[in-house]
């Protein structure tokens, strides 16, 4: 039989969600490669799948068929049962639950993972809301509190389209291991490189982006607000903070200075373990880039101040006023300190 070549696209979660060519020969996977049906792919998609998808599809240890565990847990005993029982047993168990407990007794546990945006909230949130199941609250797993600081600074408001850093003077990577997780944002970060952009990536950890930045500032973990803190300080000492557009559209832009004031370039470049000539560099490429891209990632919020984290960093293109078209946002207000009025 001829190998087939069928359109697909990725299952996994990430935010590409590649278009995929998939060679198929006789029911199995034989090869991926990213498709042009995306135009963001382009034909590229990253190496775990490209390599590894045919495993994870065809691979020994995937399950296939209900089974029935039949010795003690962390045994790995168990025995294969027919579909038909398998259900029968989950109604038993579950309808037994419900009758002594309620429905909310049961609660599902499942996140996006190898579900895709197709999947993971489609048919089995139907059911569950419908069986009056406790539902729980995922987001926070992975995003979730990235997604809350940026509703609670800018609400509604999107950000711009990945595309936008290809035209970047300055391209700021914040908490963001990009080459892993964004491959193709970093395709468009090299190709505003070779225009002549410079990238800056803010990460503890030198990560392959970081290795091919202009700047990076390598700061202690959980000290990223102190640092958007003394970039935000130093912005103002150069004047470079927008006070028009801060005026017209920014709600507590004076509480947030006031925090930011008190951590200068020195006392914020030893506390967060650099040297103050980076943070310096830092708040003089912001002031002078137009247009800028800042791409911050999950890494900031895995800590107990990450979402203050994730605000200070987002509000400083609030304070230069370096927002949508022409560098300006309108129509909405940012909320760099305290709660939306």
């Amino acid at each position: 039989m001829a190998i087939e070549e069928r359109a697909s696209v990725c299952t996994f979660d990430c935010p590409d969600t590649c278009s995929l060519t998939v060679s198929v020969d006789e029911g199995r996977i034989v090869k991926v490669r990213g498709s042009d049906a995306a135009p963001y792919t382009a034909g590229v998609i990253c190496n775990k799948v490209a390599r590894d998808m045919a495993d994870f599809v065809h691979g020994p240890r995937r399950l296939l068929y209900p089974l029935r565990r039949i010795g003690p847990k962390g045994s790995e005993q168990f025995e294969r049962i027919s579909w038909d029982s398998a259900l029968d047993e989950i109604h038993e168990r579950v309808s037994d639950i419900i009758a002594r407990s309620g429905p909310e007794s049961v609660m599902p546990l499942n996140y996006a993972g190898p579900h895709g945006f197709l999947a993971g909230d489609s048919m089995s949130s139907r059911f569950f809301n419908r069986l009056g199941a406790t539902k729980l609250y995922r987001r926070a797993l992975c995003g979730g509190v990235r997604s809350e600081a940026w509703a609670g600074t800018y609400g509604a408001v999107p950000g711009c389209p990945p595309e936008f850093a290809e035209h970047a003077k300055l391209n700021v990577v914040w908490g963001n291991n990009a080459t892993v997780s964004n491959l193709h944002l970093v395709r468009c970060i090299r190709k505003a490189k070779r225009a002549g952009g410079k990238p800056v990536v803010v990460d503890p950890l030198r990560t392959k982006i970081a290795e091919q930045a202009d700047l990076h500032l390598q700061l202690l973990p959980g000290t990223d607000t102190l640092l958007a803190w003394s970039v935000a300080a130093e912005l103002e000492r150069l004047g470079s903070l927008d006070d028009a557009f801060i005026a017209a559209n920014v709600l507590g832009a004076e509480e947030f200075m006031a925090l930011a004031r008190q951590w200068p370039g020195a006392r914020a470049a030893a506390a967060c373990g650099l040297e103050e000539s980076q943070i310096l560099t830092f708040t003089r490429w912001l002031a002078e880039a137009e247009p800028l891209v800042l791409a911050p990632g999950n890494g900031l919020e895995r800590g107990r101040n990450g979402g203050s984290g994730i605000r200070a960093a987002i509000a400083l293109s609030a304070l230069l006023g370096k927002l949508g078209r022409e560098g300006r946002m309108r129509r909405c207000h940012v909320v760099v300190a305290g709660r939306r009025t």
